[in-house]
C-alpha cells in the first residue's frame, strides 16, 4: 500500500491502538446501556404484571364483600394505593378501563390521566387480553376483569419516566468512556513516543550516516534491551567504518603520491628511451655515412674516426640513461607492491563490515522471531475466544453477556495480528535496506579485485621494462666496446680500407638491430605511460568517492 509510506511510524503504531480503544469502549458502553436499559423494562414490566394481578384480586373481593354503592369508592382506594406504590418509586401511572364496545373510559370516583390510543394497539390488547405491550413511547399492562362486566384493566407508563435512571446511567457511561478514550489515547501516545523515539532517532542517524557523516553517533539513554542492543551495534558498525574510511583515506593518499612518482619516472623513462632512439638514430646514420665515405675516399677516414668518438660517447650517455631507468623501474616495482598491500588492507576493511551489516541481519531476523510469537499469542486469543463463544452459547441467555465479551476479544485479537503484520511490513523493510548496503559492500569488494587486477598487470609491466633495460645496457656496452675499437683501427690501418669498409657495414648492421631494440623499448615506456594513467585516474576516482564522507 504505497499511501503507508507517507504515514509516520508513531501514526501507524497509536492509530490501531485509539481505534481499538475506541471501539472496545463503544461497544462496552452500549453493551451496558442496552443491558440496564432490558432490565429496567423487565423490572417495571414485571411491576405492572404485579400491580394487575393486586388490583384484578382487589376487585374480585370487593364485588364479593363489599356493597354495590360502595364499589367504586373502594376501587379507587385500591387505585390510589397501587398509584403511591408506583408514585414511591418516582413514577406516575396512567388507570383506566377498556370496555366492550373497545372505548376508554376512567373509573368512576377516580382521576387519571387517559393517553391515546390508537386502535391498533385497542384491538391488540383485547385480543391478547392479558399482558404487557409497549406502543408510541408507553408501556401497558392490562388484563381483563369478569367482575367489570368484561371490561379490560389497563395501567400505562411512559418510557421516558422510567427509563430516566437508564438515561442518566446512559449519559454518566458515555462520560467515563470519554474520559477513558481520551487517558488511554494520552497514555498510550507517550508509550508509543518513548518506543519510537530511538528507532526515529536511528532513522535520522542513518539518513546522515548515508549523506556521509561518520561523525554522528546514537545514545538511547533508558531503552529497551533490543533497542540497546541495536544501538550499541549501530554505534560499533560507524566505528568501523569510520576506520575504514581513514584507512581507505591514508591508502587512497599513497597511491594518489605513488601514482604521481610513478607518472613522473614514467615520464623521465620516455624522455631518455626517446633521447636513445634518437642517438641511435644519429649512429645509423653515422654508420651509413662512413660506409659511403669508405667507398668514395681515403681522405674521408680520418672524419670517419672522429664520427666514431662522437658514437662513442653517444653510446656511453644510452647506457647512462638504460641505468637510471632501470633504477627507476625498479622503484616503480617497489610503489606497486606497496599499493599491493594497502588495497589488501582495504579489501580486509570492507569485508569486516560485510559481515557487521550481515550481524544486523541476524538482529532483525530476531525481531521477526519476536514478531512471528505475538502473532500466535493473538492467534491462541482468537481460539480463546472461539472457545468463550461456544461456552456461552451452551449456557443460553446467561451467556449472552459473556458471548458479546468473547466477540470482543476476538475482534482484540484480529488487531494485534493486524498490527504485527504491519510492524513486520517495516522490519521487512529494513531487512531489504540492509540486504541493498551488503550488495553495496560487494561491489566495493569487486571493485577492489579490479584494481588489483591493474595493480599486479602494472607490476608485470615493470618487470618487462627492467628486463628491456638491462637487455639495452648490455648492448649499449657491446657497441661501445666495438665502436672504440673501430676508431682505434681506423687511425692505425688507413692502408686497409678494404678491412674498415667490411667493419663499417658490419657496424651499420648493429646499428640497426640496436635501434630495432630502442623503438621495442620506446613502446614499452609508452605501455608504461598509460598503465600510469590509469592507475593515476582511479586514485582519483578513490579520492573522490572518499570526500563524500565525513571523517
Amino acid at each position: 500500500m504505497p499511501f503507508l509510506h507517507k504515514i509516520s511510524l508513531r501514526s501507524m503504531l497509536i492509530m490501531p491502538i485509539i481505534i481499538v480503544i475506541i471501539l472496545s469502549s463503544l461497544v462496552i458502553a452500549y453493551v451496558s446501556y442496552e443491558k440496564n436499559k432490558k432490565v429496567t423494562i423487565q423490572s417495571v414490566e414485571l411491576q405492572m404484571r404485579s400491580a394487575t394481578e393486586v388490583i384484578k384480586e382487589k376487585i374480585t373481593m370487593l364485588k364479593a364483600t363489599v356493597p354495590k354503592q360502595e364499589f367504586n369508592k373502594k376501587l379507587s382506594y385500591a387505585l390510589t394505593q397501587n398509584k403511591n406504590t408506583f408514585q414511591s418509586t418516582g413514577l406516575t401511572p396512567k388507570q383506566f378501563k377498556l370496555t366492550k364496545e373497545k372505548d376508554i373510559q376512567p373509573f368512576e370516583e377516580f382521576n387519571s390521566t387517559i393517553p391515546k390510543l390508537s386502535k391498533s394497539i385497542i384491538n391488540e390488547i383485547y385480543q391478547k387480553r392479558q399482558g404487557v405491550i409497549h406502543d408510541n413511547g408507553l408501556t401497558l399492562a392490562f388484563s381483563q376483569q369478569v367482575e367489570l362486566d368484561g371490561s379490560i384493566y389497563v395501567i400505562a407508563l411512559t418510557d421516558r419516566e422510567y427509563l430516566k435512571p437508564v438515561y442518566i446511567y446512559r449519559n454518566l457511561l458515555v462520560g467515563i468512556t470519554s474520559i477513558t478514550i481520551l487517558l488511554s489515547s494520552i497514555v498510550g501516545l507517550f508509550t508509543i513516543h518513548k518506543v519510537t523515539k530511538p528507532i526515529l532517532l536511528l532513522k535520522n542517524l542513518m539518513e546522515k550516516v548515508s549523506e556521509g557523516n561518520l561523525e554522528t553517533r546514537i545514545n538511547v539513554g533508558h531503552s529497551s534491551k533490543e533497542m540497546f542492543s541495536l544501538s550499541i551495534g549501530f554505534n560499533q558498525m560507524v566505528e568501523r567504518l569510520h576506520s575504514l574510511m581513514i584507512h581507505l583515506e591514508e591508502s587512497a593518499n599513497q597511491v594518489t603520491h605513488s601514482s604521481n612518482r610513478l607518472r613522473v619516472i614514467s615520464s623521465n623513462s620516455k624522455l631518455a628511451s626517446e633521447q636513445i632512439a634518437a642517438a641511435l638514430e644519429e649512429v645509423a646514420g653515422g654508420a651509413n655515412s662512413q660506409v659511403d665515405s669508405s667507398m668514395l675516399s681515403l681522405k674521408h677516414v680520418s672524419k670517419i674516426s672522429n664520427n666514431m668518438i662522437q658514437a662513442s660517447s653517444s653510446i656511453n650517455n644510452v647506457g647512462n640513461s638504460a641505468g637510471m631507468a632501470m633504477e627507476k623501474a625498479k622503484a616503480g616495482t617497489q610503489l606497486v607492491n606497496q599499493t599491493v598491500n594497502q588495497i589488501n588492507l582495504v579489501q580486509v576493511s570492507v569485508g569486516k563490515t560485510a559481515e557487521m551489516i550481515k550481524s544486523l541481519q541476524e538482529k532483525s531476523k530476531q525481531i521477526d522471531h519476536i514478531l512471528n510469537l505475538i502473532n500466535d499469542i493473538a492467534s491462541l486469543t482468537n481460539l480463546l475466544s472461539l472457545n468463550a463463544t461456544i461456552e456461552a452459547a451452551r449456557a443460553g441467555e446467561h451467556g449472552k453477556g459473556f458471548a458479546i465479551v468473547a466477540q470482543e476479544v476476538k475482534k482484540l485479537s484480529d488487531q494485534s495480528g493486524r498490527a504485527v503484520q504491519q510492524i513486520k511490513e517495516i522490519t521487512d523493510g529494513i531487512r531489504i535496506e540492509t540486504e541493498e548496503v551488503v550488495m553495496s559492500v560487494s561491489q566495493g569488494l569487486e571493485v577492489l579485485k579490479d584494481g588489483m587486477n591493474m595493480v599486479h598487470q602494472t607490476e608485470s609491466a615493470f618487470c618487462d621494462i627492467n628486463n628491456a633495460v638491462e637487455i639495452v645496457a648490455n648492448e649499449s656496452k657491446d657497441v661501445s666496446s666495438l665502436v672504440h675499437g673501430v676508431t682505434m683501427q681506423t687511425k692505425k690501418l688507413v692502408d686497409q680500407m678494404n678491412d674498415i669498409l667490411a667493419i663499417s657495414q658490419q657496424f651499420a648492421g648493429t646499428m640497426q638491430h640496436i635501434s630495432a631494440a630502442g623503438e621495442e623499448q620506446q613502446a614499452s615506456m609508452d605501455e608504461v605511460s598509460s598503465e600510469t594513467h590509469a592507475l593515476h585516474h582511479l586514485a582519483q576516482e578513490l579520492e573522490k568517492a572518499m570526500n563524500q564522507f565525513k571523517l
